[in-house]
C-alpha cells in the first residue's frame, strides 16, 4: 500500500508495490517497472520503493532488507539485519535515481536502524555517514570493428592466453537464446554458492522471463556455462553467469568473456560493463576499473560510531598491477 508523509519539509511516498508509486518521471533501465516487477517476484527479499521530494530536489530509491555479513570482504563473520539501498540484483548499478545525492543521503540517515547504500559512483561527504570503497566494476571500451581487430591490438602475452582458452574450448558450442529455452538455473546456483560476496539470490523465473540475451556454452555432454547480457542503449551489461564446476572452468571463463566482447563488437556497443568480481581476469581483456563506494549509517549513535571505527574492516581493499594489454599502451 502506498504511504505518504511529510518529514522536515520533505514529501515522502513509500510503497510495497512499484505500481502503487506515482512518479513525475518515467523510470528507465534498470529501474523500468517491468524489471522491478520481475525482481519483486523472483527475489524474495522484502523490497520497498520510495519517492521523496523537496522544492527542486527529488529522489527515487529501492530499499530491501537482508541479513548480511558485515565483514564480507574480510575473514571475520558477523551477520546483521540491514536495510540496503541498492539494486536487488547483482549489477554494478546503485539503487536510486536523484538530482541531488546529498539530499538523498541526508534523508536516508533519518530512516531508523542500520542502513547500507551500495554502488555509489561518486563520493559526496555527508556528516555522520561512513563512506568506504566496495567492489569496483570493470568497464571495457569498444573501439573495434571486428573481433580480429581486437585480438590483433593485444600484446602477445594477452592474445596468447585468450587464444589458448579458445583452443581448449574449441569443442564447446556457443548459441544465443532468449527466454526459457535452456535451463541455466542450476549453473547460476553453482556460481552463487561459490561466490565469496553473496548479496541476494534470484529464483528460477528471473532467468526464464528477463528481457535479456543468454549466451549458452554447451559440449556434447552438457551445458557448461552461460552469461546473461542486457542492452542499454550503446552499453552492454554483463548481468549474471553460471558454470559447471565439475568442468575445468579457468579456460571456460576466459572463453565466456571472449564471447561477451565478440558479441559487443558484432553488435557495435561502445561500452561493456563486465560487472564486479574477477577484476584481474577482466583487466587482462582490456577492461578498466571504475570505483564504487558504500555509505553506512545507524541511528543509534554508539553503533554509528562503531561503524566509523570499523570502516577498514568493512571496505574492499584492492591494488592490482597495471596491465598494459594493448600494443599502443606505453606506460
Amino acid at each position: 500500500m502506498k504511504k505518504k508523509s511529510v518529514k522536515r519539509d520533505i514529501k515522502v511516498y513509500r510503497a510495497k508495490d512499484i505500481d502503487e508509486l506515482e512518479l513525475p518521471f518515467a523510470l528507465q533501465y534498470p529501474f523500468d517497472k517491468t524489471m522491478l516487477r520481475l525482481l519483486k517476484a523472483e527475489n524474495y527479499l522484502e523490497q520497498e520503493y520510495y519517492y521523496i521530494e523537496s522544492k527542486e530536489d527529488y529522489a527515487f530509491f529501492i530499499l530491501y532488507k537482508n541479513r548480511m555479513n558485515l565483514f564480507t570482504f574480510g575473514k571475520l563473520k558477523c551477520f546483521y539485519p540491514l536495510q540496503v539501498i541498492g539494486y536487488p540484483c547483482s549489477l554494478s548499478n546503485c539503487g536510486y535515481v536523484t538530482n541531488n545525492p546529498a539530499f538523498l543521503f541526508s534523508f536516508i540517515k533519518t530512516i531508523k536502524g542500520a542502513k547500507l547504500v551500495l554502488n555509489v559512483e561518486e563520493r559526496t561527504e555527508i556528516n555522520g555517514m561512513t563512506i568506504g570503497e566496495t567492489l569496483p566494476t570493470c568497464i571495457f571500451s569498444n573501439r573495434f570493428a571486428t573481433i580480429q581487430d581486437y585480438t590483433e591490438s593485444l600484446r602477445s602475452q594477452y592474445r596468447r592466453r585468450i587464444n589458448l582458452a579458445v583452443k581448449k574450448c574449441s569443442h564447446i558450442k556457443m548459441q544465443e537464446e532468449k527466454g526459457a529455452v535452456t535451463d541455466v538455473y542450476p549453473l547460476y546456483l553453482n556460481t552463487y554458492h561459490k561466490s565469496a560476496y553473496k548479496l541476494e539470490k534470484l529464483e528460477r523465473g528471473f532467468f526464464e522471463r528477463a528481457d535479456a540475451v543468454k549466451l549458452i556454452f554447451t559440449d556434447a555432454e552438457a551445458v557448461r556455462g552461460f552469461v546473461m547480457l542486457k542492452a542499454d542503449g550503446n552499453r552492454l551489461i554483463f548481468m549474471l553467469c553460471g558454470m559447471d564446476y565439475n568442468f575445468e572452468t579457468t579456460d571456460l571463463y576466459y572463453y565466456m568473456i571472449y564471447h561477451i566482447i565478440s558479441y559487443a563488437i558484432a553488435h557495435k556497443f561502445r561500452e561493456v560493463d563486465l560487472g564486479q568480481t574477477s577484476e584481474e581476469t577482466k583487466m587482462k581483456f582490456g577492461a578498466c576499473l571504475e570505483q564504487r563506494y558504500f555509505y553506512a549509517h545507524h541511528t543509534n549513535p554508539l553503533l554509528n560510531g562503531a561503524v566509523k571505527l570499523g570502516k577498514s574492516l568493512l571496505e574492499y581493499h584492492y591494488q592490482f598491477p597495471r596491465y598494459r594489454v594493448f600494443k599502443e599502451e606505453t606506460s
